[in-house]
């Protein structure tokens, strides 16, 4: 149940986003520029980036949504190392530059003084540039804060059958223009 009076038949990062369309303005704003728009890593990695912190961060409606977006962008047969990394923590079937780019997010994610030197040298060492670097910290450190909304107003999360078509939605349309009521 909700902290506040949120809208009640609208799970997640929705209600609060409702709650305040002013602020939710800028929230989508920033998603849509991190997940969605040119850059080095592909929107399916960034996506995976986003649920891999909320995963760590114990978000469900935030790693479900974005574990279905990065299902919608990668495709089945890469979604199976996503679907290990969300159920066992197993990088295994990601390249050594995502393996190196997720051990970067969860020091990130596990302490905001986490990154070490090591961290970087490893994600470089994999074939990591500055942007690859800068991308992931954004993304780890805007999860942390989107995941910190929902959980800390008490939102709920959706039904299980409202993931994969949500995902499909944030690839297709994005999240600017993604009204936060639908």
């Amino acid at each position: 149940m909700p902290h506040i009076s949120l809208p009640v038949d609208v799970p997640g990062i929705r209600g609060p986003m409702m709650f305040r369309p002013d602020a939710a303005k800028h929230l989508l704003g920033l998603a849509e520029t991190i997940l969605r728009q040119p850059a080095s890593l592909e929107q399916g990695e960034r996506e995976t980036i986003a649920a891999w912190t909320s995963h760590l961060n114990g978000c469900n409606f935030c790693m479900k949504s974005h574990a279905a977006a990065a299902r919608a962008w990668l495709g089945a047969e890469r979604s199976v190392a996503l679907d290990r990394l969300l159920s066992s923590e197993d990088m295994s079937g990601f390249t050594p530059k995502m393996r190196a780019l997720l051990e970067l997010s969860r020091a990130l994610q596990g302490c905001v003084l986490g990154v070490r030197p090591e961290h970087i040298e490893q994600a470089r060492a994999a074939g990591a540039n500055d942007h690859d670097i800068h991308d992931t910290v954004l993304i780890t450190a805007a999860f942390c804060m989107y995941n910190r909304y929902v959980e800390g107003l008490g939102t709920r999360e959706a039904e299980e059958s409202a993931y994969e078509p949500m995902g499909r939605r944030l690839r297709d349309i994005g999240y600017q223009s993604a009204p936060p009521a639908t």
